[in-house]
This record gives C-alpha cells, structure tokens and sequence, in this order.
C-alpha cells in the first residue's frame, strides 16, 4: 500500500520519549501499516506544518511549554477549524467534556492508550469531522434553500420587488417602529400610464421589460431602507420610513422623473413611459396595506385626472368654472377623513325571560342618502374604500362602548366586520383596536355569511386566532342550504345568528316555522349558541322560545338607538 494511501497523523508532543512510546503503540496495531505518524515536539512548528500540508488527523498532547492545558487546543482550533483532533492528556483529571465542547473530536490519557484504542479514537475523531462538516455543509445549504424560498414568498420573481406579503411584513414593522419612536411613515403609490396600450400594442413581453426597468429606476433613486412592492400588474407602492410628507413628495417628484427622463429603447421601438404618483403621510392607527392602498389611490386619481405624469398629495384642485365637488366626491372625502361615523345599538335578550345579556353595536355613516349600513358600504365598494370604511366604523363602535355608560355591565358586546376586512388585517393589528387583555368573550366580532366568497376555509386560521385573543366570533345572517351547513362546520362559531327574513312572520307561515325548526336542531348539534335576528312580535317571540332559540335581538324591544 503507498503512502498516499495511509491515513496521515501529526503528534504534537513535547516529550520524546512519550512520542516513541506513541509511535511504537500504533506500530503494534494491526492496521498500524495504514497509519503515517510524523511528529513534531513544538507546537509552532506543528502549526506551521498545518498550514504547508494535508494531516488528516492531529494527536495534540496537552502539556507543551508555556501552554498551559486546553490553551493549546483552543489555540489550534483558532488557526486551523477544519482538521480532526484527538487530545492527549498525561491524567485524568482534566476536562474531557470541556476539551470537546472546545473543538477535540476524542479525549486519550497516554497512560492507558493500548493499540486498539488508539487506532479506533483516531477513526472516530476522523468520521466525527467529516459528519460534523456534512452536517454544516447541509446546514447551509438548508439556510440557502430557506432564504431562497422566502425570498420567492415575498417577492415578485418578475422585478424582484417586494410583493403583497413581502409588503405586509415591512408595513407591520415600519408602524412598530414608527410608533416606538415617533417617527413619520410615508408611502408612495405609482401607477404606469397608459401601461395596457404598451401591452397591447407591443406585448406582455415588452411590458415586462418596461416593468423591470420602472422598478430598477425607483431602486437607484431610494435609500437602501425604503420598501418597494409591487402591487398590481403596473402599480408599485413604496413605504418610506422616518420620512416627513414634504420629503415624500420629493422623492415621489424624484421617481417621476426618473421614469420619464429617458426613452426605453428596445430592438425596433422607442418607448417613452410616464407615471403618475400619488403621496401619503399614514397616521400610526392604520392597519392593513387595504387601507393604505384606498387612500393611497385618491391621491393617485387625482394626478390622472390632472393630466397625468405628475405627483399629487390627494387634496383636490379646484378647477375654473367647475363645483369644487360632487356629491359622491365629498362623500368619499369624509369617508377618508373618517369623521362622520356614530354608532347606535340593539340589545340581545335571553328569550325566556327577556334579560339584557349583550349589545350589537351597528355603525351608521353620514347624515343623508348614504346614513344605511348597505348604501355605505355600497359606496365604499364603488371607490375602493371598503377596508378602511370598515375598520373605521369598527373604532367607532369600539369607542362608544368604551364610552357610554350603557355599556358598562357584564353585557356582551357585538360588532360587524366584513371577511375582507379580517383577511387584510394582521391580527395582532386588529386587536390594537380592542381594549387590552379583553375579557373572555366579552366582545363578539359577527361574519355575514352572505359577504362569504365561495368556500370559507380561506377564513379559519383568522376565526380560530380570534378566538384564542378571546373574541367570540359569531357567523351572521345565517339561512339555509348546504353553504350555510358548510360554514359552521368549517368555521366552528361560538355564535351563530338566524337572518331576519327566515325570523319574520313565522307565526303566520307554517313551512318557514318547519324549516326554522330544522336550522335549530343542527346548530345545538354543533354546540354554537343561537340568536335569533328580527323578531318583531309576541308570537314570534314564543314560537322560538317553543323551539330551543335561546337569545334574539329585534324591533319589538325597539329600534336601534
């Protein structure tokens, strides 16, 4: 066998009688032939050594001159990490587990080392290295594997931007720290115009490359710490950290031109691209990127209706000859500003002795054609408000029943939230918005069922959170059929209220009673407690007493106030 075929051994050993002694035991070995031991009796020299050759393992001997103990070991390990290590001691009484912890792959006392004992430690130290360095090796290829599939998770594979995701953790973070230290948040939204005759005229491949090009222009002109995602197929919102509004509207100024300084120029075209951008100074109490986007986007509206290609604030020009605003206009302003919500309540009766147990609190918008619950939100769909409508009209209830003394008893209290609404909304964000620590079940959050787009599953990781904050959550104008079975089978509500129209006139329609009656039993199957909406005389109220409905809220208690 060769020498290029042994294993290679470096005994660091000051004594050398000791050495001989070692290299006479590994002689003896049976498999001592497929050993090459060279020794050095300074510890320099053995490093020197190291660092020229290829050992594969070192026998270091723990009494060398002027080291004392596991210093030599832990200065080995600084200089050379990779190489096995067996340590020799001259007793017992040094650290075995303190060698190890410090790098050596084996400890050996000189004195009992026998052929078969050395030859084996020497395997080991040398098999444990190479696992140890498999195992990193794997670690980081694990780690790069991580970092690559969270990258994927919250980016956009087409200009590397950030995405939705990706967006929603840095708006989370940027409002922790913006509240922590008072610091201003900005975001900057900019829309591509006319970006769908690019992709008409030219092709989806060439918007691409426009695409790519907008969002390498907007990371060369901000700072490292600023966040861009893409949002849409041609939008892109920026959120600009310890950022004062007039700084935004710079920098948005900045992107604009930069986006249509210089033509993009592709095989056979010439492409001149512009942007209009709209700029946002965002108060701490925002909650979701939703609301971010539907405010974010008036300002952006109107930099289109101006002309285009330019920068606006959202503050609307007043332009010669024309009303400053239209109804819907001024509408859409106050439901921005947030200052026109009040809230009103219906009390919850335990039916069988018409005792006040809770309050649903219900919002009502601004005075006029659009006060209702439905034509609020009708509105706010139309422009985009619905996210930030919503979680406003949440603060108003939640304040009123902070506020009025009415509230303050034992009651439950009820409040509406659209499923959108939840989705958008990190949780730990939405319960910022409840009084800290709520008290077991003391607020209920109602899902309509009839706001349920297609199959609930999407909402039961957000209702189950809730419940563990210990919020009720109760599935609203619930009705019959199988997508109603299958959103409280899905969904597990404490809470599930009977919609009004299958409650009115029971007395007087006997199918609609057999049918009530088939709803009651499948809900007290499922261990939900049941509410019954809309009752509005004494007969209705006796017929769900004669059918198991424990609590109703309806007009024949009055009307909501």
């Amino acid at each position: 066998m060769g020498d290029d075929k042994k294993t290679r051994v470096l005994l660091i050993e000051h004594n050398e009688g000791q050495a001989k002694a070692l290299r006479d035991v590994l002689d003896e070995a049976a498999t001592g032939s497929d050993f090459n031991m060279e020794w050095t009796d300074k510890f320099a020299h053995g490093m020197e050594r190291l660092e020229k050759e290829g050992f594969d393992v070192v026998l270091l001997s723990l009494s060398m001159p002027n080291k004392k103990g596991l210093e030599v070991l832990n200065e080995l390990r600084e200089l050379h990490t990779t190489v096995p290590v067996v340590v020799l001691s001259d007793t017992r009484d040094q650290d075995v587990d303190e060698a190890v912890q410090n790098g050596a792959q084996d400890f050996l006392v000189k004195e009992s080392i026998d052929a078969k004992r050395l030859v084996q430690s020497m395997r080991y130290a040398i098999d444990l290295k190479r696992a140890e360095e498999a195992l990193k090796e794997a670690s980081d290829r694990l780690e790069a594997a991580t970092t690559r599939l969270e990258a994927l998770a919250n980016h956009d594979p087409l200009t590397e931007c950030l995405n939705i995701a990706g967006l929603e953790r840095a708006l989370q973070h940027e409002f922790e720290r913006a509240r922590r230290g008072g610091w201003n948040l900005v975001a900057v939204l900019l829309d591509c115009d006319d970006f769908d005759r690019i992709n008409a005229q030219l092709g989806h491949g060439v918007g691409d490359v426009v695409l790519k090009e907008i969002s390498k222009r907007m990371k060369e002109t901000v700072r490292p710490t600023d966040h861009i995602a893409r949002i849409g197929s041609d939008e892109f919102l920026l959120l600009l950290p310890d950022t004062r509004f007039a700084e935004g509207m710079l920098v948005a100024e900045k992107i604009r031109l930069s986006v249509a300084e210089s033509p993009l120029r592709l095989a056979s075209e010439t492409i001149r691209v512009t942007a209009s951008l709209g700029v946002l100074a965002l108060p701490y109490e925002f909650c979701s990127i939703e609301e971010v986007l539907s405010l974010v986007r008036l300002a952006v509206r109107e930099s289109k209706l101006l002309g285009k290609n330019r920068v606006s604030s959202g503050e609307k020009h007043k332009r010669q000859g024309q009303p400053d605003r239209d109804a819907l206009e001024e509408l859409t302003e106050k439901l921005r500003k947030g200052d026109c919500f009040r809230a009103v309540s219906m009390p919850i009766l335990h039916l069988a002795d018409e005792k006040l147990v809770g309050y649903e609190i219900l919002s009502r918008g601004p005075e006029g054609a659009f006060e209702m619950p439905v034509d609020l939100f009708r509105v706010s769909v139309e422009y985009n408000l619905l996210t930030i409508v919503d979680l406003r009209c949440l603060k108003t209830c939640l304040t009123a029943a902070s506020t009025d003394p009415k509230f303050n008893n034992d009651s439950r209290l009820h409040v509406n939230l659209f499923p959108s609404t939840i989705i958008d909304t990190p949780i730990d964000r939405l319960m910022t918005l409840f009084p800290a620590d709520p008290e077991e079940g003391k607020f209920c959050i109602e899902i309509s069922e009839q706001q349920f787009i297609g199959d609930p599953t999407y909402l039961r990781d957000h209702v189950q959170e809730l419940k563990r904050r210990g919020v009720h959550v109760a599935i609203d104008d619930v009705g019959f059929g199988r997508s109603s079975l299958e959103s409280l089978i899905i969904l597990e509500p404490d809470i599930v209220k009977i919609d009004r129209k299958y409650v009115s006139g029971i007395a007087q329609e006997p199918t609609k009673e057999r049918l009530l009656r088939r709803l009651v039993k499948v809900v007290n199957a499922l261990g939900s407690d049941l509410v019954a909406e809309g009752i509005e005389c004494r007969e209705e109220l006796e017929l769900l007493i004669d059918m198991g409905v424990t609590y109703g809220q309806g007009w024949y208690w009055g009307k909501p106030n």
